[in-house]
């Protein structure tokens, strides 16, 4: 039997511990990239270019209503218009009446102008003519006026002078069609009648007669003085007789007696038994609104009688036109005839030649060939400058409706005319407005001179109107 150990037997040499890894998982590969930078405080799912969110939409602009309006005249390429006019060349040679010109040749030159720029509100301008016989009554004017409407069926009927109110009204009211007037004084009833469709570069009767006593009374002409009247026994003449009566009675005046001639167009007769009655009444300053040539033989009767007044005419008739006085004068080349003739007038001598009627002067001498001297023809050259402005008026007009309202009828026609409020021809100046369609706003008062066998326009005797 063997003994018990004493002591336990020394263990067998160990391997060394392998050396621990430094703080990092034992798994983790020891070089793996660095993950990519995010963005500061955003998703991770969220898009980086999100679209823009679409604009609301804006309201479309309220088209402003087109006026209703008649269309007769005018269609998308023409504007038709009819002139009238008295072929009065034969009076126009013998010096009875204003030696103006060409005037069809005018109208003519003017619209081709327009035209050739691209027309009014985008349309030609077609022209056709109408004559009467110098001196015509209204039965004599109605075929023409009937030719320019229902024959041609014009959307304009533009009246050069010498017209009556009721040929006027033939184009307004009977046939609803806009009239333009280059002269001739009508009363504001022949514009109220027209519905609006009445346009003039003259006066109405109401204005003219209402300042007449006013404008002599500032020249001393009325002082002390036995006034008369002679006029026409026609409507036109009893409404100025009765605004003149009226505002001389306002000025503190009376008339001595007052004589209505028989008249037909521009003739009267009668003149010597009218003469007679200023004469028994004392009369030594006559108020006259009868036509150019018996106006002249009342010069002259008056001469071969002893009488020997101071006369007083206006535009009522035209008076104040060279032309005229030189026609007057040479029924009597006296100049003694003459004690004071007198003329009312819109029509204000030039200051200087405007640049309107120098360019229009200047086209139409480079289309025809044609030229007027300023002092010999003068109302020839005023005629170019008047005609001519007519065409740029209904030019601008077209073209502010076309601008306004997209499209031109008679109604925005209309508006057109009356938003023309600078009218300036010469150094008459005036305005068209919803509520005045006659164009100037001024008078003036004009001497005869039989040194000239002119007019002249007095100093300081220019007044302006209310509008």
């Amino acid at each position: 039997m063997e003994p018990a150990p004493t002591s336990a037997p020394e263990p067998a040499d160990e391997p060394d511990p392998e050396p621990e890894p430094a703080d990092e998982p034992a798994d983790e590969p020891a070089d793996e990239p660095e993950p990519a930078d995010e963005p500061a405080d955003e998703p991770a799912d969220e898009p980086a270019d999100e679209p823009e969110p679409e604009p609301e939409p804006t309201e479309a602009p309220t088209p402003i209503p087109v006026p209703e309006g008649s269309t007769v005249g005018i269609t998308d390429d023409t504007i038709k218009v009819g002139i009238l006019r008295s072929d009065s060349k034969s009076l126009e040679d013998a010096g009875i009446l204003p030696d103006t010109g060409d005037i069809p040749r005018n109208y003519v030159v003017f619209a081709e102008q327009v035209n050739a720029r691209g027309g009014a509100g985008g349309r030609n301008i077609e022209i056709v003519f109408h004559q009467y016989p110098p001196g015509a009554s209204a039965t004599d004017q109605q075929a023409a006026c009937i030719g320019a409407t229902e024959d041609d069926q014009v959307a304009i009927v533009h009246f050069v002078g010498g017209v009556t109110a009721e040929t006027v009204l033939c184009a307004t009211e009977g046939h609803e069609r806009i009239a333009y007037m280059l002269s001739g004084i009508l009363p504001q009833e022949i514009y109220d009648r027209s519905n609006g469709r009445l346009f003039s570069q003259a006066m109405t009767t109401e204005r003219l007669m209402g300042a007449w006593p006013t404008m002599v009374e500032a020249q001393g002409l009325l002082e002390g003085r036995t006034l008369g009247l002679m006029r026409g026994d026609i409507g036109e003449h009893e409404v100025a007789a009765g605004v003149l009566e009226a505002a001389l009675a306002e000025a503190g005046y009376e008339l001595a007696d007052q004589v209505a001639l028989p008249c037909q167009g521009t003739s009267c007769s009668q003149v010597d038994i009218g003469l007679e009655r200023m004469q028994a009444a004392g009369v030594d300053t006559i108020f006259s609104l009868v036509p150019p040539s018996p106006f002249g033989i009342a010069v002259f009767l008056a001469a071969q009688s002893g009488l020997d007044p101071q006369w007083l005419v206006s535009d009522i008739e035209n008076l104040v036109f060279d032309s005229v006085a030189q026609a007057v004068y040479g029924r009597a080349p006296d100049p003694t005839l003459f004690f004071g003739l007198y003329g009312l007038t819109y029509g204000f001598d030039r200051t200087s030649p405007d640049e309107h009627t120098i360019e229009c002067n200047a086209v139409f001498t480079e289309v025809t060939g044609i030229s007027y001297d300023i002092v010999e023809n003068k109302d020839a050259w005023s005629a170019v400058g008047s005609t001519c402005l007519f065409i740029k008026n209904l030019e601008a007009a077209a073209n502010w409706s076309q601008d306004t309202y997209g499209t031109v009828n008679q109604a925005t026609l209309i508006q057109g005319f009356e938003s023309l409020t600078d009218y300036r021809l010469g150094d008459v100046t005036g305005s068209w407005s919803p509520t005045k369609h006659d164009a100037p706003d001024g008078v003036t008062l004009k001497e005869y001179r039989a040194d000239c066998a002119c007019w002249l326009e007095i100093d300081g005797a220019r007044m302006m109107l209310d509008q």
